[in-house]
């Protein structure tokens, strides 16, 4: 018999992009609707959890000449359909659908992992973390490049398959299946249902 799901008392939960310019781009679609869905679910039990685990919201954003990219690199072709991400703008603000409060940490990157260019791999040092709870878009960029950077620190990590979501969302399930059924079960990675996180979190 399994046992219970837990994720220990050193925890954090990371939120991956929900900034505005991200949300608004995939809100209109059913795939994007139900991770907003979830997402939403998610992030208000963890604002109601006491004590409430570190939760982390990161955010793509850049000095307003962009000095942190360079011209014409692969990343900036990437990201340029999109907006200039420019710091402080509404577009790369936590999407208001989501509640955020002055306990929450919100962590300007540079780059899709979320250890680039922020102090996140100090913090959570500084905080004891053992285990990351993450949740967030894009799955095959943002959330990857995370995991791998968090794999090499050695920390335990869960991804929430329900709140994860590939741009453009209509390639969400065929990448999902390479990335969460194939990559990170290689990896000894944990792929959890969003009914399972909710009872991890629950559970301790």
């Amino acid at each position: 018999m399994n046992s219970p799901l837990s994720f220990g008392s050193n925890y954090a939960i990371l939120n991956l992009d929900w900034m505005t310019i991200l949300i608004n781009a995939v809100e209109d679609t059913p795939e994007g609707q139900a991770m907003i869905a979830n997402c939403t679910k998610w992030n208000d039990a963890v604002h109601l959890k006491t004590p409430r685990p570190l939760t982390i919201f990161s955010t793509l954003s850049f000095s307003p000449n962009q000095y942190e990219v360079a011209l014409d690199s692969p990343f900036t072709r990437l990201i340029a359909p999109l907006g200039d991400f420019k710091d402080g703008s509404p577009e790369v603000q936590i999407c208001d659908v989501f509640k955020t409060d002055e306990k929450d940490l919100i962590l300007r990157k540079t780059r899709w992992s979320a250890t680039t260019g922020s102090a996140l791999e100090q913090i959570l040092k500084a905080q004891n973390i053992k285990t990351v709870v993450i949740s967030g878009l894009s799955l095959s960029g943002v959330v990857m490049a995370t995991v791998y950077q968090l794999f090499d620190l050695d920390y335990e990590i869960y991804v929430i398959r329900d709140n994860v979501l590939e741009l453009p969302v209509d390639q969400t399930d065929s990448v999902a299946k390479v990335m969460l059924d194939i990559l990170l079960p290689k990896m000894d990675l944990h792929v959890i249902t969003l009914a399972e996180a909710l009872h991890a979190l629950d559970s301790f």
